[in-house]
């Protein structure tokens, strides 16, 4: 379907708009972030609540394909999302959609967003910086391994490590410029598409309220998939109001990380089901109080 002649001017409007209230949109973001976080947990409730136990209708020694079937779903799921962001690094370029949007957000905000602001998002956008996430991903392993959850331990440095390397693999096959920041509140070098802090957010955020259903009281579940949702938005918000990263580059990073965390959440709970079927459907005693 040919897309209508005047898409990019609508998007070039509406970025123009969005960019004369940089707060405003923060903070409905954090209310749509947040009712996003609770939706997820309120469908991860009932995947486990419907779900029937498949030690009951699938034997022990065929089991096994049930790891093949994630590790199949899961390729097919990065797939897909490869071709939509190579869709969206496409439409990303002058004159595309998202070109009109991202260039346009980007010159309001350079004109709009002041020293407040910015600062103020400078000192958010350290939620996704590489240090602070690798001394989260460290001290989270240990604990969950030293604790005796070591299969989780290990889907939780593999969700890590492994956006980590995805995201700079995509960056060096678009090699998108970052847009223009001479602001001198906040540095960044590298290539732009996907944004790294974005994905890296996802990953960790939504991993750490996936974590939480597990291991924690029932209590925190929803305290926990909220603060992630808005965690996660925040980060994101912030790299395009320092005009470090394009639209695009965020929405790419979401996509990519939260695709690779429901890949690794997809295995590892299909390999828990093959090596001990009896803990396949459970949580923590904790995490079953009401």
């Amino acid at each position: 379907m040919t897309e209508p002649a005047d898409t990019p001017l609508n998007l070039q409007h509406l970025g123009a708009q969005l960019a004369h209230h940089p707060m405003g949109v923060w903070l409905v973001g954090l209310v749509v972030a947040a009712l996003t976080g609770a939706l997820a947990l309120a469908g991860l409730r009932a995947v486990r609540r419907h779900s029937p136990p498949l030690r009951q209708w699938l034997p022990q020694e065929h089991l096994h394909w049930l790891v093949v079937a994630a590790m199949a779903a899961s390729a097919f799921a990065l797939v897909l999302a490869g071709a939509t962001l190579a869709d969206l690094a496409e439409s990303g370029r002058p004159g595309g959609g998202w070109g009109a949007l991202d260039d346009a957000m980007a010159q309001g905000l350079r004109e709009h967003a002041g020293m407040a602001v910015l600062q103020w998002f400078a000192a958010l956008t350290h939620l996704g910086d590489s240090w602070a996430l690798a001394a989260v991903t460290v001290l989270v392993a240990a604990g969950l391994w030293l604790r005796q959850h070591r299969l989780l331990a290990t889907a939780w440095l593999v969700a890590m490590a492994g956006n980590g390397a995805l995201t700079k693999v995509l960056k060096n096959v678009f090699e998108r410029v970052r847009p223009e920041h001479a602001h001198g509140i906040a540095e960044a070098s590298g290539y732009s598409f996907p944004s790294g802090h974005s994905s890296a957010s996802m990953v960790a955020y939504a991993m750490l309220a996936y974590l939480a259903t597990r291991l924690l009281p029932r209590a925190w579940h929803l305290p926990a998939a909220v603060l992630a949702g808005a965690l996660i938005f925040t980060t994101g918000w912030s790299r395009v109001v320092l005009h470090v990263h394009y639209v695009s580059d965020v929405l790419a990073g979401w996509l990519l990380g939260g695709t690779w965390m429901v890949c690794t959440v997809l295995i590892m709970e299909s390999v828990s089901r093959w090596r001990r079927p009896a803990l396949a459907t459970s949580v923590s005693p904790a995490a079953q109080q009401r």
